[in-house]
């Protein structure tokens, strides 16, 4: 988890803090819903497969979500790869403690 923090601030001071800049890209970073949201939208936006992006842009909420569509255009292969080395320990890392609170509150584990 200290990996994904650190590679938090990396990836929004190098990647979103200029795509926040760029007037075509701007709105295209979803919903800000707490401070440094963008950057998690930009990267799970970077992440995710394609056909999960397609059935995001179909759902109600799809204001929400960014859209990786002009965010492939305007980011080079490393800061996709910076992306994908971000969210997901972010994401298993988030699961696997909300996993352990629940088997702790089922009185599963110690």
């Amino acid at each position: 988890m200290l990996f994904s923090v650190f590679l938090f601030v990396i990836f929004g001071q190098i990647t979103v803090r200029r795509l926040r800049k760029n007037p075509e890209v701007k709105d295209s970073l979803g919903m800000e819903l707490a401070s440094g949201w963008d950057i998690l939208n930009v990267a799970g936006a970077l992440s995710r497969p394609r056909w999960f992006s397609e059935m995001m842009r179909k759902s109600p909420l799809n204001f929400m979500a960014a859209d990786e569509r002009p965010l492939y255009e305007n980011t080079s292969k490393f800061e996709r790869c910076l992306a994908r080395l971000f969210f997901w320990p972010w994401a298993t890392s988030g699961l696997v403690l909300l996993l352990l609170a629940i088997l702790s509150s089922c009185e599963i584990i110690d």
